[in-house]
């Protein structure tokens, strides 16, 4: 302290010690300028120091310090008298599974003297008997401790997520406690994240928060992660919340740069989420950019539900908001290294199951499969007449004389209703003569184990003026696919300081290098599909053979001559090792926070950030040919930068209007802004050999022009909040903000919208008996916000292509809105917080609703208008549901705990209304066609949001049997074969599931705890067009029925009799029900034509029945297990070396309890993490992993 007064001095003790002095006035020197050190001492031999020279006597009386000018009598001050008023007090605060705790916050209640608990949980200080001590951290329930006598006091911290008065983070980063908020909120520590092992932090939410709903189609680390907080506000844009890190809004677009694997139809940069909307031929899936994030350097994440607990971010918010709060270090002695290192395998475990009893051949002949043999006596592949269909090669069509096509939908060569593989020795495709035996594994091949491995290190310290934590961690993902990895590198820096007693400054920054390579291709992409590969083009008895030689000795592509399993995919193998894509990506996101305390009662926020982006893709696909020229190249860069300022003013009050009540008001201002350019070109046939450059192209008379696009996008917000209290019992926040867009037309920059939120906690205020009720609150809120287009929905402007070989501009495709209006959703929420016990069983009950007006939809034109649609202000979208938390510390126990969490959610999400003349949005189509032959996810007036659309059997009225056709193609013989379709699309099912949910159980023994997560989804269908493909090509272990002789009695158009026959369900349009016994064939993949069509022929508007390939998706999973093992202190001290040391065992995705597909179809293998949600075809197996870590204090 500097040389000051005595009586500066005095205050200044009290201040940090709340003891008060009595003097006289001229007991104190006037002019004297004194100073004096102190630390860890106790209070009277400070008080010595400074009196003693002064000749300066004290004692106490009462609690109080009385000071009076020695007497030469006097026998001296009472030092022990006050030090035996303060007792030093220290102990240990840990975790419920016994992880100490650094950083929790220790006050004396009613003052501001306090301290931090050290890297080892351990903290001290001075006290009086009867000071109740506070400890308090974010993420944690405050606990309340009353000094008694024992200088030692060893806490157990309760995580906030089962506390019903805790202190959590909310909108703009504020700490409130929650029993104040009239929203639903939940959290989640940084701890339990970094241990759960998932894939990045949002996976890591999966079933652990009602109503959260996390997606990752492909299953691999790395890919997209899609997640949905309630329903869904929007049918064309973005559903998923905006994530906060650290104050600064993230992009978490799924929008990719450019598809590099091709040159590109147009630009989809920033295309949102129908880049990615869910169609079966997705481009490769690079991740989103959340996977960026370490989950080691997380201290919190805090979920914010829907617009009422998010509407102080506006119509960012208007989905809810992710906050994620960074670490930033703790008060510590000395600097501090911690380190973990993780470890993961991934294993390939639940394939799809196949038969494996009949081999290759198609539906080339009614009659008892055969060998095909040509000329030569090799096995030939089956031929293809001109629309691509397998026919016999010698008679050149299919069964009943008719190609495949028209009978039984488009088979690919994998098709296997062939001969019984029973090991007849044949010719097979290179001419050797093979056993033809069942190939049960070939489903595995080139499938491999996954590994990951991470290193973390950081360095932190703090003392009482702050804390400093830096971060270096390294991850190596190599995938379950060959030939596709990726690693990350994270540098973190955090920061809190105190300036001075009014001033502190919060420093955060991460840069991030990710780099990403041939992330695996799934869904319907030709030649690039693995699973695609080895469903549709490889047959049961597909040996694998090509992986070998797939590659001449040369180096150029084996073209395989007379490989049967061809189709789309001939090229996969060498497509797969050959053809490389890469992504490195960088990002830089930064904040400071400036806090700035004016005076008692005027508080002030600073705050900056920025989220900077740079992308690049490149291919280099290898030349196929030997002169090293057939090859491909791409490059592409994209640089998306944000950034983001906040201001925030608060006047705070406690004891106003009679004192029972307290309030705050806050004005606040925000800048946003966004900036984003691209730049693709790409070459396919070289100049220069082996030269992987855009300048070695030669172009043959076709140029390609660079593709260049740019977004730019401003908002500058101001916004005000009331929050008022009475008696700690009642609470209510009233907000206002007005937004200004740049992505709205000219003089409708401008939207406003309020909230309103309260929070009754009626156990206080009717001080019922904590025996019958130990709390209970009513929450309440009402909100408003509104959403503003993307960039450039209001422009007309012109694009670049190519016409004729030259560089042209291009008319858009889409005419702007004439009077756009931002979407706005309206949300009313309410909730009921129950304890019971002593808080020992808890439950969180909430209900919202909610309208969504003025959607902002591409409505169809006709195409005589020169353009194809045109934004509109259209539709009403509601969306309510209800949720409910259960929590139960079943056993506490000084040794023993078992703590039990149930979360369930159901959502109502339905289109009500549509203005411009539709019923009906398409989101997404299975084949990319708009539905030409169905299936497709759309939104339909009057039902659940994410209808499926597709064709299905017309159904006769009185017996509600499926009509069939009279005499199909002209010939009577087929009766029983072909069924009437539906003209159009029509609804099949809905892919939103009745109900969500998870239930965790954690137990806890000594220095041992274990956790087991068990997640599901029930209800809600799924298109699975694997499905569709397995049943049509004869790969399904149902088809073996009728093969095996399990049908009816059959005589084939040789003679044969058998027992293959079935009737297939349906009534001819004279009402006679069929009683046709036909081949096997048509009972797997019932195939129709169009009622509007001349059914006499059928060859015209025929299409599959889509309806046999909707499926209920109900799913029970155990999600993760964990064990974890935290070193005794006792033994940790006597090593001298380590602080803290704990090891966890994680196993995640382990394996169903139950799902209702069959088939081991992956019941989340969705195609797509855009909102069309409910498309599946060919997905990769399910994945599990199985890890370690391992953690160390230095």
């Amino acid at each position: 302290m500097p040389p000051s007064d005595l009586r500066s001095i005095l205050k200044t003790i009290t201040e940090k010690t709340s003891v008060n002095f009595t003097y006289s006035n001229n007991t104190l020197p006037v002019r004297q300028r004194i100073a004096v050190t102190a630390r860890d001492e106790q209070l009277g031999e400070v008080l010595y120091r400074l009196l003693n020279p002064l000749h300066i006597t004290f004692e106490v009386i009462n609690e109080q310090i009385v000071l009076k000018k020695e007497k030469s009598n006097e026998g001296g001050m009472e030092i022990d008298g006050l030090n035996a008023l303060f007792q030093k007090i220290s102990g240990f605060v840990k975790s419920k599974e016994g992880d100490p705790l650094p950083g929790i916050n220790v006050m004396i209640a009613g003052s501001n003297r306090g301290t931090v608990t050290n890297i080892d949980g351990h903290f001290e200080l001075e006290a009086k008997d009867g000071d109740v001590l506070i400890f308090s951290s974010v993420g944690f329930a405050q606990q309340r401790v009353t000094v008694s006598g024992n200088g030692i006091m060893n806490i157990v911290m309760i995580s906030s997520a089962t506390s019903l008065d805790a202190v959590a983070i909310t909108a703009l980063g504020i700490k409130r406690n929650i029993r104040t908020l009239g929203y639903s909120q939940e959290e989640v520590g940084g701890k339990e994240v970094a241990r759960s092992n998932a894939p990045n932090v949002l996976n890591a939410l999966a079933g652990k928060m009602a109503g959260v709903n996390v997606t990752s189609p492909n299953g691999v680390d790395g890919g997209t992660t899609r997640i949905l907080i309630g329903g869904n506000n929007t049918i064309q844009g973005d559903n998923q919340p905006l994530i906060i890190v650290d104050g600064m809004p993230m992009a978490n677009d799924l929008a990719r740069p450019y598809d590099v694997r091709s040159a590109p139809t147009g630009s989809a940069l920033y295309a949102g989420n129908n880049a990615d909307a869910g169609n079966t031929s997705a481009p490769k899936d690079f991740g989103s950019p959340i996977n960026m994030i370490n989950p080691e350097d997380i201290e919190t994440i805090s979920v914010l539900k829907g617009p009422t607990a998010a509407a102080l971010y506006g119509g960012k918010g208007a989905n809810g908001v992710i906050l994620i709060t960074t670490k930033k270090g703790n008060k510590r002695n000395g600097l501090g290294v911690d380190y973990t290192y993780g470890y993961k395998t991934v294993d390939p475990y639940r394939y799809l199951q196949l038969q494996n009893e009949y081999g290759a051949g198609g539906m080339v002949s009614l009659n008892a499969p055969q060998y095909l043999t040509d000329a030569n006596g090799n096995n030939p592949r089956l031929t293809e007449n001109w629309n691509g269909m397998y026919v016999d090669p010698k008679t050149g069509s299919g069964p009943y004389g008719i190609n495949t096509y028209n009978q039984v939908g488009w088979p690919g060569s994998g098709v296997s209703w062939g001969p019984k593989m029973d090991g007849k020795m044949i010719t097979w495709w290179d001419g050797t003569q093979k056993a033809d035996v069942p190939q049960p594994d070939n489903i595995k091949l080139l499938f491999r184990n996954g590994m990951q491995s991470s290193h973390n290190v950081s360095l932190s310290g703090g003392n009482e003026w702050g804390s400093i934590r830096a971060s270096f961690s390294r991850l190596d993902n190599s995938a379950v696919l060959p030939n596709s990895k990726y690693y990350r590198n994270t540098f973190n820096l955090g920061a809190n300081m105190k300036l001075t007693k009014r001033v502190s400054v919060q420093l955060t920054s991460s840069y991030i290098v990710n780099q990403y390579h041939n992330p695996p291709q799934l869904g319907n992409d030709d030649g690039n599909s693995w699973m695609k590969r080895l469903v549709y083009n490889a047959g049961r008895n597909y040996r694998g053979e090509d992986i070998a030689i797939y590659k001449n000795p040369d180096g150029s592509q084996n073209q395989l001559t007379n490989f049967p399993w061809v189709g789309n995919g001939g090229a996969t193998v060498w497509n797969i090792l050959e053809n490389n894509t890469d992504q490195n990506r960088r990002k830089l996101l930064a904040g400071v926070q400036l806090n700035y305390e004016a005076t008692d009662f005027l508080d002030f926020i600073f705050r900056g950030g920025l989220d900077n982006n740079t992308n690049e893709l490149t291919t280099k696909n290898t030349p196929t040919d030997v002169l090293g020229i057939k090859g491909y190249y791409a490059h592409g860069v994209e640089r998306d930068n944000a950034s983001n300022m906040d201001f925030i003013g608060t006047l705070h009050k406690d004891k106003i209007f009679g004192g029972d009540f307290n309030g705050k008001f806050s004005l606040g201002g925000t800048i946003y802004q966004r900036e984003a350019a691209g730049m693709f070109n790409y070459n396919d046939n070289w100049a220069m050999p082996y030269v992987y450059s855009l300048n070695s192209g030669t172009y043959l008379g076709n140029p390609h022009p660079t593709t260049e696009s740019q977004l730019r996008k401003r908002m500058n917000s101001v916004y005000s909040f009331i929050n008022l209290s009475y008696k700690d019992y009642l609470f209510l926040d009233i907000t206002g903000r007005n937004d200004w867009s740049s992505a709205l037309p000219k003089g409708q920059w401008s939207y406003f919208f309020p909230s309103f939120a309260g929070s009754f906690v009626f156990s206080d205020a009717f001080k019922i008996d904590p025996s019958v009720l130990s709390f209970g609150k009513v929450r309440i809120a009402w909100a408003q916000a509104a959403t503003d287009p993307a960039p450039y929905q209001v422009n007309y402007t012109y694009g670049t292509s190519t016409f004729a070989g030259q560089a042209a501009t291009m008319l858009p495709g889409s005419l702007p809105a004439l009077n756009y209006k931002p979407t706005v959703n309206t949300t009313a929420d309410f909730g009921l917080v129950l304890g019971f016990l002593n808080n020992r069983l808890n439950a969180d009950f909430r209900y919202y609703k909610g309208k969504s007006r003025n959607q902002i939809l591409a409505s169809p034109l006709p195409i005589s208008s020169g353009v194809s649609s045109i934004i509109v202000n259209s539709g009403v979208l509601e969306n309510s549901g209800i949720e409910l938390i259960l929590r139960a510390k079943v056993i506490a126990q000084k040794d023993f705990g078992w703590d039990v969490s149930l979360n369930l959610a159901h959502t109502n999400n339905k289109l009500l209304s549509l203005s411009d003349g539709t019923d009906r949005v398409d989101m997404a189509s299975a084949w990319n066609d708009g539905g030409a032959h169905g299936p497709v996810i759309s939104a339909h007036v009057g039902d659940q949001f994410g209808t499926i659309y597709g064709y299905d059997y017309v159904y006769d009225p009185k017996t509600h049997l499926p009509l069939m056709v009279a005499s199909p193609y002209g010939k009577p013989e087929m009766n029983g074969t072909l069924y009437q379709a539906t003209d159009g699309l029509v609804p099949l099912g809905n892919s939103t599931p009745k109900l969500t949910g998870g239930i965790t159980n954690t137990f806890t023994y000594k220095n041992f705890s274990v956790s087991a997560l068990i997640d599901a989804k029930i209800g809600g269908d799924v298109w699975s067009g694997t499905y569709a493909t397995i049943m049509q090509q004869g790969q399904a272990r149902e088809t073996l029925k009728e093969r095996d002789g399990g049908g009816l009695p059959y005589t084939t158009p040789d003679g044969t009799k058998t027992n293959w026959g079935v009737i297939l369900p349906g009534v001819f349009p004279d009402g006679k029900i069929n009683d046709n016994v036909v081949h096997y064939y048509y009972k797997y993949m019932p195939y129709g034509v169009w009622s509007s069509t001349d059914l006499g022929s059928g060859v015209k508007g025929s299409d599959w029945i889509d309806r046999n390939a909707v499926l209920e998706n109900t799913w029970v999973k155990m999600r993760e297990i964990s064990i974890n093992y935290q070193v005794p202190s006792s033994f940790i001290k006597r090593t001298k070396v380590f602080q803290s040391a704990s090891l966890s065992l994680v196993g995640r995705d382990l394996f169903y309890l139950y799902t209702s597909l069959p088939d081991h179809i992956n019941p989340e293998g969705v195609n797509g993490a855009g909102n069309a949600q409910g498309l599946e075809y060919m997905s990769l197996p399910s994945f599990r992993s199985l890890g370690f870590q391992v953690r160390v204090s230095f």
